[in-house]
């Protein structure tokens, strides 16, 4: 890969390794633990913690590892038919606050401050300003070592590592890897919950867990850039192509007593086509927070490996984590275009926008040996970064 590549991808390992921000009081961390299980043992006898690497990676993902094993799966479910929510009301109906976060709270009996929110460099849909694939899932950044606990009760279904049997786009990509099939299903399909590049496992396949049960460390096995776990939410097959953006599963923040919501939408064009990687500009205007912030989010990315709105929603964005109140929300195509929305305490707020579509994106131009500073457009996660007043269009 170029220079550029090169440097997207180190700015991209600075932002996700920050300052960490504390929501909330740091208290003491309580992670379940369970009786011991029958000792489970690996097809594959990978014992030393370093002879499954990591491997790094910015831009393209690799289409295919030394070897491709089909897995076998379960006739798929049916979906429920594709209706769009149109409002907030059919939002809060179809919500499913399911999954508690899969690193604990707080922090650790040696004073290790454990991250449990969703890094917002490479969110669900997103490309990272086009130095990564889609994302399928999102990131919690860690270091190694930190506790990975189970989002919601169900059974292991996998447990141990992706040398030979892909459950990505190849193998050798999530390195080691739990996935658990919920015991509580989506308009009667299964739901599955997989957690990637672990350092290590201390479940067994066929082990029924409970939310906040021990599941094995943070690592950085597979296709990593440093050690963070990856986390996705996978419905009616266990599938990398049936994945669903896990920020409309996992409960909000309660912050000092008050419970927060999640913004969710849709950017579509006049024909209802869903338009990708629009900016969605998010601004507090009356929120109840003594620091409100300006929330920048993309629409998500076309992928041919199935990029997929929730069955109920088909939304196109969505972001956790929202303080309750008033809040400005603004596209900008050939036009900008805004309306507000009311965030309520645990509840998900859904708002649409049709817009004129935008005009063809720039061609990138050829990678230079030498480093060109150019003006950008606001960088995906960027939060205050300083932006035009918005003038509502009649």
């Amino acid at each position: 890969m170029g220079s550029l590549g090169g440097l997207l991808a180190l700015a991209a390992v600075a932002a996700c390794n920050g300052p960490a921000v504390i929501v909330g009081p740091a208290t003491a961390a309580v992670i379940n633990t369970r009786a011991p299980q029958a000792t489970w043992t690996p097809a594959l006898s990978l014992t030393p913690a370093d002879e499954l690497t990591s491997t790094p990676l910015a831009g393209p993902l690799p289409t295919s590892g030394p070897t491709i094993t089909p897995r076998a799966t379960r006739a798929p479910t049916e979906p429920p038919p594709v209706t769009p929510c149109a409002d907030s009301a059919c939002a809060v109906a179809a919500q499913h606050f399911w999954l508690a976060r899969p690193i604990p709270s707080g922090t650790s009996a040696a004073g290790r401050v454990y991250v449990d929110y969703v890094d917002r460099s490479y969110p669900y849909g997103s490309t990272q300003n086009d130095a990564r694939e889609p994302h399928h899932g999102v990131e919690f950044f860690n270091g190694s070592g930190t506790p990975i606990i189970a989002a919601g009760a169900g059974t292991v279904v996998m447990a141990g590592d992706d040398q030979v049997v892909a459950f990505g786009p190849s193998t050798q990509f999530y390195g080691r890897l739990v996935v658990v099939e919920l015991d509580q299903t989506y308009a009667g399909q299964h739901v599955f919950t997989l957690y990637g590049h672990m350092q290590s496992v201390s479940v067994a396949i066929g082990e029924h867990v409970e939310a906040g049960d021990a599941l094995g460390l943070v690592g950085s096995t597979g296709v990593a850039i440093g050690p963070h776990l990856h986390f996705e939410v996978r419905v009616g097959e266990n599938l990398y192509t049936a994945t669903r953006n896990p920020e409309l599963w996992l409960t909000p923040y309660t912050v000092d007593g008050t419970l927060y919501g999640t913004i969710a939408g849709r950017v579509v064009d006049p024909q209802g086509n869903r338009l990708p990687e629009v900016t969605v500009a998010i601004r507090p205007v009356n929120t109840q927070t003594d620091k409100p912030r300006n929330r920048f989010v993309l629409t998500y990315a076309a992928d041919p490996q199935q990029i997929n709105g929730d069955d109920r929603l088909q939304e196109n964005f969505a972001i956790m984590d929202m303080p309750p109140g008033l809040y400005s929300v603004s596209v900008s195509t050939t036009k900008l275009y805004q309306q507000t929305l009311t965030v309520r305490p645990g509840e998900l707020a859904f708002i649409t926008f049709v817009v004129n579509p935008p005009g063809p994106r720039p061609t990138a131009a050829p990678v230079s040996d030498t480093p060109v500073l150019t003006e950008s457009a606001t960088p995906e996660g960027a939060d205050e970064t300083p932006t035009p007043e918005i003038v509502a269009t009649p």
